[in-house]
């Protein structure tokens, strides 16, 4: 199934899934930003390499939509790749290529830890550098607000896309979790939540194994539990991700912040809260915003 909208963004081009040559077996990991896509990236790397001597992730985990990246390169390295392939994408169902051959995990998380997340992620970014070597049809990503309120208001009432109502000033959060949510009975599509993952990571690994048909036995699962939490990740920054995150201050270390939920109780006013409820009445189906808040379907 071909890509039905176009997504050029500052960070994305969702053309570049036309030259994608799928493989059997290939595995996406589809997320919204914030939302533990790196988290997946490494589980599934050790699932694939195990984790005593694994490749580095940017050397086998592409991002293929990413505008900045070079796009023949990128695919050139995918197409050289002779180990199970990965890849993954900030992008919804409705942009990408769909292809039963293979392997969808999604990814989905709170909105509000989202978002909290993405504060912090936005105020310590380069936007100079993200928005240089623009196209002259992509609007620049403006300075992040002052006020957590004011991002948060317009975060959730405004679109980049004309095609959107909330997300701004990056892509849509809501709509992304629903169009990947329409799909989620099919037999090549896995949903995970970042709730669950920090609650049982254990039993969330072997789902994932199970789904991409990798053996891994209990033990496995805990040591790739521990290999892959967040406190090792943060700890390991240098060694998994050498020169990487240019683009935020600190790099990598900024880039990984809290990784836990339930800051925005401190932080969210009962209007931001009613903010929320606005937007998901409009983008969300029931069953969806009971999975993202409550992580049951």
């Amino acid at each position: 199934m071909s890509a039905r909208r176009r997504y050029l963004h500052p960070f994305l081009d969702s053309d570049r899934w036309k030259k994608f040559e799928p493989r059997s077996g290939d595995i996406v990991i589809a997320t919204p930003f914030k939302s533990g896509t790196t988290w997946m990236q490494m589980i599934v790397l050790g699932l694939l390499h195990g984790i005593k001597n694994p490749p580095l992730l940017r050397e086998v985990g592409h991002w293929i939509d990413f505008r900045s990246a070079p796009e023949e390169e990128t695919l050139a390295r995918l197409e050289d790749q002779s180990s199970r392939r990965f890849v993954k994408t900030h992008l919804p169902f409705d942009a990408i290529k769909f292809d039963k051959g293979i392997k969808y995990i999604v990814v989905d998380r709170d909105p509000r830890d989202v978002f909290m997340s993405l504060w912090n992620h936005y105020k310590n970014m380069d936007v100079d550098l993200v928005n240089s070597d623009l196209p002259p049809d992509v609007h620049p990503i403006p300075p992040c607000p002052d006020s957590i309120h004011e991002f948060w208001k317009s975060w959730l009432t405004k679109g980049y896309f004309e095609w959107e109502s909330e997300g701004y000033p990056f892509w849509s959060n809501l709509r992304h979790v629903q169009s990947w949510f329409d799909v989620k009975d099919l037999d090549n599509v896995l949903h995970v939540h970042y709730n669950n993952l920090l609650l049982d990571c254990d039993s969330e690994i072997k789902r994932v194994a199970k789904f991409i048909e990798v053996e891994i036995s209990d033990e496995e699962a805990k040591s790739l539990a521990n290999y892959t939490s967040f406190e090792s990740t943060k700890k390991n920054l240098n060694k998994l991700f050498p020169g990487g995150y240019r683009l935020f201050k600190n790099g990598p270390d900024t880039f990984f912040h809290k990784g836990k939920n339930g800051r925005w109780k401190s932080v969210l006013t009962k209007e931001d809260e009613k903010l929320l409820s606005e937007a998901a009445e409009t983008m969300l189906s029931k069953a969806c915003f009971k999975w993202l808040t409550f992580g049951t379907l």
